[in-house]
C-alpha cells in the first residue's frame, strides 16, 4: 500500500527547516542542500513542494508571518482601537527571544529581496498587508474618539512600520541600545502623540 503523504504538513515542515536553518546559519547558508539535510528530505523531495531557493525563502517569510498574525489575533481578540493597536505592535517588535530570531530573519530577508525581484514584490505584499492591519486599527480609534483631530491615519501607519522596522534592525545589530523597555517606551511616546 503507497505511503500516504500530508503535503500541507510536510511543507510546513520543510519550511520550519528553513527557519532552523537561517537562525543557525544565516540566510546565505540557508542553501537547497542545507535545507534538505535538515528537513531530513532529499533535494528532489523539496523540487516538489517548491520550483527555487527563493520560493523557498518566499514561502517561509510568508509562514512566519502568518505565525505573527495569528499570535495578533489572538492578543488583540477582545480588544479595539488604540488598546489592540498596541498589543498588535507589541507582537511585532523583538521583545523577546522568539522575536529576535523573528527580527534577525526579517532583516536577512530584505538584503535578499534588494537583488531579487520576485522576493521584493512578496516582501511589498507582505508590507501593504500589515499596513492595512494598522490603518484598520487607526481608523477604529478615529471613529471612538481616541484620536487628536487631525491625525493623517496613512502617515500615522507608515511611522508605526519604520518603528517596528528600526528597532528591529538596531536589535539585531545592536542589542543592548535596544532593550525591551526602551522599545515598549518608543512605542508608547508615538501612541501617546497620537492620541486624543
Amino acid at each position: 500500500m503507497p505511503k500516504i503523504v500530508d503535503w500541507d504538513a510536510r511543507r510546513d515542515e520543510i519550511l520550519s527547516a528553513t527557519w532552523r536553518v537561517i537562525a543557525r546559519d544565516g540566510i546565505a547558508g540557508a542553501t537547497i542542500r542545507a535545507i534538505a539535510r535538515e528537513a531530513n528530505c532529499s533535494r528532489g523531495i523539496l523540487a516538489h513542494y517548491f520550483d527555487d531557493k527563493a520560493g523557498i525563502l518566499g514561502s517561509a517569510l510568508v509562514m512566519s508571518h502568518r505565525r505573527v498574525a495569528a499570535r495578533m489575533d489572538a492578543s488583540a481578540a477582545d480588544l479595539t482601537g488604540l488598546c489592540a493597536l498596541r498589543v498588535v505592535m507589541l507582537e511585532a517588535l523583538p521583545l523577546d527571544e522568539q522575536r529576535d530570531l523573528e527580527a534577525q530573519i526579517e532583516i536577512s530577508f530584505w538584503g535578499r529581496a534588494l537583488g531579487n525581484p520576485a522576493l521584493r514584490k512578496l516582501q511589498h505584499a507582505e508590507f501593504d498587508r500589515f499596513a492595512d492591519r494598522l490603518r484598520t486599527y487607526l481608523a477604529e480609534a478615529d471613529s471612538r474618539g481616541e484620536l487628536r483631530d487631525g491625525v493623517d491615519i496613512a502617515l500615522a501607519a507608515h511611522q508605526l512600520l519604520v518603528l517596528i522596522d528600526g528597532l528591529s534592525a538596531e536589535r539585531v545589530l545592536y542589542p543592548d541600545r535596544v532593550t525591551p523597555a526602551r522599545q515598549q517606551q518608543m512605542l508608547d511616546e508615538l501612541l501617546d502623540r497620537l492620541r486624543a
